[in-house]
């Protein structure tokens, strides 16, 4: 899978005017209904394993369990994710 901007290690970007925080949680969860047996992110670092894709499935979800999922939020660090919102 060719992930772009939607997953790699870092810092995810959903802060922008033009990036709703609830959407790039959505397109995450659509990603986690696909088999996948390999990520090539458009940022960083290229070898990661396909399990990130739960590991930031997770980290929005939680953001979202704390009412933390609106923009302009801030930086939330979960570690080889970071997720600005």
């Amino acid at each position: 899978m060719y992930s772009g901007d939607l997953v790699y290690k870092g810092c995810l970007d959903a802060f922008y005017p033009s990036t709703d925080p609830l959407l790039f949680y959505q397109s995450v969860k659509r990603l986690m209904e696909l088999e996948v047996s390999r990520v090539f992110p458009g940022h960083h670092d290229l070898e990661i394993p396909v399990s990130l894709i739960g590991e930031i499935n997770a980290d929005f979800s939680q953001l979202e369990r704390n009412g933390q999922l609106k923009q302009g939020n801030g930086l939330y660090d979960f570690g080889d994710v970071k997720i600005h919102i």
